[in-house]
């Protein structure tokens, strides 16, 4: 005689089973399904309608990255050499403020819209290295 414990026990392992078995496929084609496609039609779901701005975006954005970072960090340090030494607050008075071209790339940016930002960043990083008299914060 066979116990009714164990003969529940295969019965519910097998309705699991078939359970999971059913599901996997449905699963699997919405993932899939073939009609369907964002608004630009590339299947990324990103939404971007022309994928070639998106990467000059990308390499703007890099090229503006490296403008900022050198700017920053070179007007930080010359604004510590210049409290250290004694000078007057003057952030436009460096050569490489003047300049304004560490880094930059012509492949990314304009030359101009490079020396707008990396001037920017320049005088943040002259005024808090000035005023930190050379303690980053």
């Amino acid at each position: 005689m066979k116990r009714p414990g164990r003969l529940l026990m295969i019965t519910g392992f097998m309705a699991v089973c078939s359970i999971l078995m059913l599901a996997q496929p449905q699963s699997a084609e919405a993932q899939s399904y073939p009609g369907w496609h964002d608004r630009d039609g590339d299947h990324d779901r990103d939404g971007d309608r022309d994928w070639r701005d998106r990467d000059r975006d990308d390499y703007r954005s890099r090229g503006l990255f490296f403008a900022r970072r050198f700017g920053y960090e070179d007007g930080f340090n010359d604004g510590v050499h210049d409290r250290r030494t004694g000078h007057s607050f003057r952030p436009t008075h460096s050569g490489n403020f003047k300049h304004a071209d560490r880094g930059y790339d012509g492949r990314f940016v304009s030359r101009h819209e490079y020396k707008e930002v990396y001037r920017g960043s320049y005088e943040e990083g002259y005024r808090r290295g000035y005023d930190s008299g050379g303690w980053r914060r």
